[in-house]
């Protein structure tokens, strides 16, 4: 009997650990599987991470403009977020995308609505760079007729095709591909990539030449006519002195300075909107696109067209070192291209390593300080971006947060973004401010969290 007892025993408790066990069985495969669910969100995450930040020029934004320009700016950032959420590697496309935005609305400098030349044409410059590669392609004085037909070419996707090939390498029988090209050439080159053309000049100017811009021409065309007829007035039996013989071209950039004085309430944007990207897998690319500054000469080359000035983008600092950032630079051309200023910026930021913000303010300061020194222009705007997307586990980097800095010797500066971790994007006009008007810098400064939902 006993032993009948412990046999039933022995059994129940075998049932027991048994059911111990399955149970057990069950709550590790529910941990487990809600590791992975956990681990696959998290991956779905970090690979949906992205960055897009934006500026439509310095210079003076009129007050009634505003709304305008940041629904422009927004858009400009959606449209690049559409592409960089289908994953990784596409940045250029997103720049690409971006600025074909603000080339398209007419109350930018670029593209439609563009400051005319002296003769009363568009000629526009672009150019785009990726940071991983150090491909760079761009188009300038590119004329009104290669831009258009029924809808807009615009010279970014020139600008951004060239680029591309730089990336495939060598073309047939080992040709190097061009990085830049201007005018005819561009038209020629652009034709047999496959880019329609306009059919007619007058199609192209109808749909690109805007009343406004046509309005400012007028104005500006009327200031120097009476400039020349002064100067030669005041040369009759005299010789011209330095000083007499740089009055007309100093035209070019003195509206924006007399704006502050008469309260006006149009635009005057001295170069360029400019778009920088970067995304999942921290790649970066920057780009930019201008019609110039008013009644520029024909066949001149701005900055938003010369390497290293315009736009700038790296994913390694001067010696090697990982350092994600990109640059755009908008303002006084002449002056900026010869410091190569959106480069420039670039390095301050990878050798001080003490932010965004310190470097572009410090390049600025610089450019402010020689030019009051020599009594130039010194209109200068400074879009900098720089990601942090450390390595993971020996894996490629993965986007985690931005720094966005932005400073300005301008009445004002048009800057926008939108991030992975933001409902909806972010557009904002920065005007002037007490400190500006002490030191004749301001900045604005932000680090986006792109791991929290907001």
């Amino acid at each position: 009997m006993n032993s009948l007892r412990e046999r039933i025993r022995q059994s129940q408790e075998e049932d027991d650990d048994e059911d111990t066990m399955s149970t057990n069985a069950v709550v590790l495969a529910a941990v487990a599987a809600s590791q992975t669910q956990q681990q696959q969100q998290q991956l779905e995450d970090e690979n949906d991470r992205f960055f897009v930040a934006v500026h439509v020029g310095a210079g003076y934004h009129a007050p009634s403009n505003e709304k305008a320009l940041r629904s422009a700016m927004k858009r400009a950032c959606l449209a690049a977020a559409s592409l960089l959420r289908q994953g990784s590697g596409r940045c250029i496309d997103a720049v690409t995308a971006a600025i074909q935005v603000l080339e398209d609305d007419p109350v930018t400098n670029a593209g439609r609505g563009s400051n005319l030349t002296e003769d009363g044409c568009v000629e526009c410059d672009a150019s785009i760079m990726d940071g991983n590669s150090g491909a760079f392609g761009a188009v300038g004085a590119l004329p009104g007729f290669l831009l258009t037909e029924i809808m807009c070419q615009k010279p970014i996707k020139v600008a951004a095709l060239l680029a591309k090939e730089q990336m495939m390498g060598s073309s047939l029988l080992g040709r190097i591909p061009p990085i830049f090209l201007v005018g005819e050439g561009a038209r020629i080159w652009a034709k047999s990539k496959g880019i329609a053309l306009s059919v007619s000049t007058s199609a192209a100017d109808e749909w690109l030449v805007t009343e406004r811009a046509k309005t400012h021409w007028k104005k500006y065309k009327a200031m120097v006519d009476d400039a020349n007829k002064k100067t030669e007035t005041s040369s009759v039996g005299h010789s011209c002195s330095a000083q007499d013989g740089s009055r007309i071209p100093e035209l070019e950039v003195q509206p924006c300075d007399s704006l502050n004085k008469y309260g006006a309430e149009e635009d005057c944007i001295m170069d360029t909107v400019g778009v920088i990207c970067v995304d999942a897998d921290g790649q970066i690319a920057s780009g930019a696109s201008s019609g110039g500054i008013a009644l520029k000469v024909g066949g001149r080359v701005g900055l938003a067209a010369m390497h290293g000035s315009g736009c700038w983008a790296s994913s390694k600092g001067l010696f090697g070192a990982p350092c994600i950032v990109g640059c755009c630079a908008s303002g006084a051309g002449e002056y900026l291209m010869k410091g190569f200023a959106a480069r420039e910026c670039c390095v301050s930021l990878s050798l001080s390593q003490a932010g965004p913000a310190s470097a572009c303010m410090k390049v600025l300061r610089s450019v402010v300080q020689e030019s009051n020194q020599n009594c130039t222009d010194r209109s200068a705007g400074f879009l900098v971006v720089q990601a942090d997307a450390p390595m993971v586990s020996g894996s490629s980097p993965k986007l985690k947060a931005i720094e966005i800095a932005a400073a300005y010797s301008t009445l004002s500066f048009g800057i926008g973004y939108f991030g992975s971790s933001m409902k909806q994007p972010k557009a904002s006009i920065l005007r002037r401010t007490k400190l500006q008007s002490e030191t004749g810098v301001d900045h604005f400064e932000a680090r986006i969290d792109l791991s929290a939902k907001t």
